[in-house]
């Protein structure tokens, strides 16, 4: 699955999610550049008591993902996982990025 970035047009800073404005130059302008949803752990915690919505999911994990491009995404992830690890994005759930070991 791909996974969407969005760069400054003024100072080539980039982001994920977007943002209304660039948080380097204040810029307004964004482009949006498409990458393979790949990332390696950076950290995680495991969830194994959860609130009402996210009870059919437990245990799971909450991730922290760096991309090739050196941004750092938050998403979660039924697989077991360490530091270092491949994962590839599989869904975007309610703005929540999926991921899967790969």
């Amino acid at each position: 699955m791909k996974l969407s970035i969005y760069v400054c047009e003024s100072c080539g800073k980039t982001s994920v999610p977007k943002r209304l404005i660039c948080p380097a130059c204040k810029s307004t302008n964004f482009t949006t550049k498409e990458l393979e949803g790949e990332g390696k752990v950076y950290s995680f915690t495991k969830i194994n008591v959860s609130s009402v919505e996210f009870k059919h999911l437990t245990p799971y994990y909450v991730v922290l993902v760096d991309l090739p491009t050196g941004e750092r995404i938050t998403g979660r992830t039924l697989d077991d996982i360490q530091i270092d690890d491949t994962l590839q994005l599989v869904d975007v759930d309610n703005g929540a990025y999926i991921w899967a070991k790969g």
